[in-house]
């Protein structure tokens, strides 16, 4: 598999994404036990992403357009009312430099990778679309021109898929496939296609039958289809491909179920000590709370398993409300704290759900954009 995967898990945390108009429910058991405490943290985590934005409105270095991405998804996801107050204009100003980094929908390559990018820019950009629907305060933004860069970067996204049904890190890989960057490109299409924004359903299908055919006998999943079902399973793209395909229109209890069984096997825990603990815990707990939230006899394990994560990401955030590098590869050499911080603070909004892929079921839009848009 070598370093180009392991990078690809660095980037693929992807995302989530905007409020959804829903009163986002209230987290239970141990999870409800923690909440001042997570809540707190995130806001801290969230002042620091705010005083070390770049002048140019990103956050990162290597891969600015990625961890710009993540964090405007983890200040949507924070706050009913994201586009307010100081917190607002950082994010509007991240937001102008993902829209500085595409031409016609095509975001610019950065490193050994462009799917990431592309993925988790479109991504955050129709969230912010979808948010604008539904909140008071409106980003000082054209957002017809938002929605129109999201509708073209899901057609790129759809014209690089490849043969298999998977995507590969640069365009044009039609037969090249693995699982982080084709988790990335599935996401950003429900995002689009959560908030009125038009899809190929056939791509999207085929990125769905991708994952699940990664799948091995153990019930965990496997870097990229191979027709290998007794190889190693991965931990943290195990985790990543459970909260993707839970975000199917029809839910395959069988995959579904061994997935989840795979997960409580190997225990948060074990994921916090792996080379990717922020993109495992991430995917962990947003893969956990959408299948809680179709099968309710998971609810008690579900909520288990997130507060056992929380706990743990909780206890590594430093006195200046940053989070630290961890795992393999990443470094200051590659990334600053921006890239951890951003993921940390997005994973501890996942109880609120105001993000659209942190739902089973997307509300139902406006009738003044449904109208709009027949």
């Amino acid at each position: 598999m070598g370093k180009t995967w392991w990078w690809a898990m660095v980037l693929a945390a992807g995302i989530a994404t905007a409020a959804t108009g829903q009163t986002p429910p209230q987290p239970a058991g141990p999870v409800a036990e923690m909440t001042k405490a997570r809540q707190q943290a995130r806001q801290r985590g969230l002042d620091w992403l705010s005083k070390n934005q770049a002048k140019d409105g990103s956050w990162g270095k290597q891969y600015s357009i990625a961890v710009t991405s993540l964090t405007c998804l983890s200040c949507l996801s924070a706050s009913d009312e994201p586009f307010a107050g100081e917190g607002g204009k950082a994010l509007v100003h991240g937001l102008e430099f993902l829209m500085a980094q595409q031409k016609a929908g095509k975001f610019n390559q950065q490193g050994h990778t462009w799917i990431h990018g592309q993925g988790f820019a479109t991504l955050a950009l129709s969230e912010v679309y979808g948010r604008s629907l539904f909140c008071k305060t409106r980003p000082d933004l054209d957002m017809n021109k938002v929605r129109a860069v999201v509708a073209a970067a899901v057609k790129v996204i759809a014209d690089n898929q490849s043969d298999s049904g998977g995507w590969w890190y640069t365009p044009g890989g039609k037969t090249q496939h693995e699982g982080s960057t084709t988790v990335t490109a599935v996401q950003a299409l429900v995002s689009a296609a959560n908030f009125g924004i038009e899809i190929n359903e056939d791509v999207l299908e085929k990125g769905f039958e991708y994952l699940k055919k990664c799948q091995n006998r153990d019930g965990g999943f496997d870097y990229l289809m191979d027709n290998s079902p007794d190889t190693a399973s991965m931990k943290e793209g195990t985790a990543a491909d459970v909260a993707t395909l839970a975000l199917m229109k029809k839910f395959d209890h069988a995959v579904m179920m061994n997935a989840c069984k795979f997960l409580r096997r190997i225990t948060p825990a074990v994921i916090s000590h792996e080379r990717f603990p922020y993109y495992g815990h991430f995917y962990g707990c947003m893969g956990m709370k959408l299948l809680a939230e179709e099968m309710k006899t998971l609810r008690e394990g579900a909520d288990e398993y997130a507060a056992a994560a929380y706990k743990d990401v909780l206890s590594w955030q430093q006195q200046d409300g940053s989070w630290p590098l961890k795992g393999w590869i990443v470094s200051s050499a590659q990334e600053t704290p921006a890239y951890s911080t951003a993921f940390a603070t997005l994973l501890l909004s996942i109880p609120e759900a105001r993000l659209s892929i942190f739902n089973r079921k997307p509300a139902a839009l406006p009738e003044s954009e449904q109208k709009g848009r027949k």
